[in-house]
């Protein structure tokens, strides 16, 4: 009867241990992730809208980029504004001036930063027999944060 009532005294134990080992019902919390969809800002310093450059000359860019969480990269290029119409005759003497930086990245994991540029190529005088064409151009600035959000800004120079 001893051994019995041992038995039984175990058992009890064993299932008191088991029933406090039951998990609980409540869900464990999972985080929630909300994505990034604020865009980047840029704010062009230099060139401003309108300003007259030389063939020869540099074109100077000054530019601050901000986003909510982390810059990613920016390009840069310039183009020949296009003027609509039917052109009837291409005259091979005359040459756009034109410009590209892509997918420069920003410093890692920066919110904000400057970017001030002295390496835009120099506005051609010629090149080779084809003279740059005098007008209006366009510098178009894009900037992607690291959620790959977008934004784009234009502003207008002349080349003259």
């Amino acid at each position: 009867m001893k051994i019995f009532i041992k038995h039984l005294i175990v058992s009890c134990l064993l299932v008191s241990a088991l029933a406090g080992c039951k998990k609980s019902s409540s869900p464990v919390p999972v985080p929630v992730v909300i994505p990034d969809t604020t865009k980047p800002t840029i704010t062009i310093t230099k060139p401003t809208v309108g300003q007259a450059f030389a063939p020869g000359s540099t074109i100077p860019f000054q530019a601050t980029f901000s986003d909510n969480e982390k810059l990613g990269t920016y390009d840069i290029a310039i183009s020949k504004v296009v003027t609509g119409g039917l052109i009837l005759k291409v005259v091979p003497t005359s040459l756009a001036y034109s410009y590209t930086k892509s997918s420069t990245s920003f410093n890692s994991g920066v919110k904000q930063q400057e970017i001030i540029l002295t390496d835009i190529t120099p506005i051609p005088v010629n090149t080779a027999t084809n003279i740059v064409t005098p007008g209006k151009y366009n510098l178009k600035v894009t900037c992607v944060d690291g959620s790959n959000n977008s934004t784009s800004t234009t502003i207008e120079i002349n080349i003259n």
